[in-house]
C-alpha cells in the first residue's frame, strides 16, 4: 500500500506526538493501514478456555480480521501469553480480562451489554441461527467456550443469539480456535459489504490506539515519556 499522507501531531495524543520520532515511517504508515480497517461492532470472549495456546490463536484470528477488542472471562483458567501462537498479536488488542471480581461473568456481561453488544453463543447443542444469518445490525459479541465442554449453562442461559456452525460430519464440533475463526471470518465478510461508518472507529478511538501502539513498538517508551514529562496514561 502506497505511504498514507502524515498526520497533524498536533491533532495526537501527547503520547504519540513524543514517541513519534522514534517510529520509523514504514510502522507509522502501518498503524494508518490496520487503524482504516479496525472495528469494534464484532468482539470476541473466551469463557474460561483452559488452553493457553487456544486462546492465543483466538487472538491471532481477530487480529487478522480487523478486530480490536477480547473479553477473557477467567475465574477458572487464567490466561497465559503464548507467544509463538499470538506471534505477537496482542500487543495490538484490547483486552478485557475479568478474574478479580466477585463474578467476573457478570462483570463481563454487564460491560458488554453497557457498550451496546447483543451476546450470541455459540453452541451445537441448541438450535440457533446459522453463522450466515446470525443478525449484526448492532455490535456482537461472539462468546467461545472451553475445549471440552463448550459453553456454561449460565451463559447459554444469559445469551440474546444462539449461533452455530453446520457439521456435515462425524465431528459434532470444530476446535475451539478453528470454530472461532469460522464464526469471525463469516461475521467479519458480512460487516464489511457495509459502508465503512457502520462499522469503522471514531476518530478518538483511533488516535488513542496510535498512543498505545507507538508504546508498545518503542522500547522503552515509559522511561523516554517520564524523561520528556509526557504522562504514559
Amino acid at each position: 500500500m502506497p505511504p498514507t499522507a502524515p498526520l497533524d501531531l498536533a491533532d495526537q495524543d501527547p503520547r504519540y506526538q513524543a514517541l513519534r520520532p522514534f517510529l520509523s515511517d514504514e510502522r507509522a504508515d502501518r498503524f494508518e493501514q490496520v487503524l482504516a480497517h479496525r472495528t469494534r461492532h464484532l468482539t470476541v470472549v473466551l469463557e474460561n478456555v483452559f488452553q493457553s495456546r487456544n486462546a492465543s490463536a483466538v487472538m491471532r484470528s481477530a487480529d487478522g480480521f480487523g478486530l480490536q477488542d477480547v473479553h477473557l472471562i477467567e475465574d477458572v483458567n487464567p490466561w497465559v501469553p503464548n507467544r509463538g501462537v499470538s506471534k505477537g498479536t496482542n500487543a495490538w488488542l484490547t483486552l478485557h480480562r475479568y478474574r478479580a471480581a466477585a463474578d467476573p461473568t457478570a462483570e463481563c456481561l454487564e460491560r458488554l451489554r453497557r457498550t451496546g453488544y447483543r451476546i450470541a453463543v455459540t453452541s451445537p447443542h441448541v438450535d440457533g441461527y446459522d453463522v450466515t444469518d446470525l443478525p449484526i445490525d448492532q455490535p456482537v459479541a461472539v462468546v467461545m467456550g472451553t475445549e471440552w465442554e463448550g459453553v456454561s449453562d449460565r451463559m447459554l442461559a444469559e445469551a440474546d443469539l444462539h449461533v452455530a456452525i453446520p457439521m456435515h460430519g462425524f465431528a459434532e464440533s470444530l476446535n475451539i480456535s478453528v470454530a472461532a475463526a469460522v464464526v469471525l471470518h463469516e461475521l467479519n465478510r458480512r460487516l464489511r459489504e457495509q459502508p465503512a461508518s457502520a462499522w469503522a472507529l471514531s476518530d478518538e478511538e483511533k488516535r488513542l490506539l496510535r498512543a498505545e501502539w507507538a508504546m508498545a513498538s518503542v522500547r522503552q517508551a515509559g522511561g523516554i515519556l517520564k524523561r520528556l514529562g509526557v504522562d504514559p496514561g
